[in-house]
């Protein structure tokens, strides 16, 4: 017996352009919020990637939002965790920065 999954097909290739400005948006409140909360607990990016071994390139990926050298999404998660913990953040307050990387896949 085969299941004809067509359905699927068909609204896979529907991107609501008012999903991709949320995830845009989500995604430079959160560029703000780690450059803002970096700079007010006085760490450098140098001693950031050193205490949650992040390399610093990736460091400066986030901070100036250059999504195309962000980890994969699996990667990008754990380490936002780590920069929540390390940034005295509100769990979940770094996600708009993997939600952007999401919801381009």
């Amino acid at each position: 017996m085969s299941l004809n999954f067509s359905f699927k097909k068909s609204l896979s290739g529907l991107k609501d352009e008012s999903d991709k400005s949320v995830s845009d948006n989500e995604f430079i409140e959160a560029i703000n919020l780690f450059k803002t909360q970096r700079k007010k607990a006085g760490i450098s990016l140098e001693q950031l990637s050193n205490d949650t071994k992040i390399s610093r390139n990736v460091l400066l990926s986030i901070e100036n939002g250059w999504e195309k050298y962000l980890p994969e999404t699996t990667y990008l998660i754990s380490m936002i965790k780590s920069l929540e913990i390390k940034l005295n953040l509100k769990r979940g307050s770094l996600a708009g920065l993997s939600a952007r990387k999401c919801s381009r896949n």
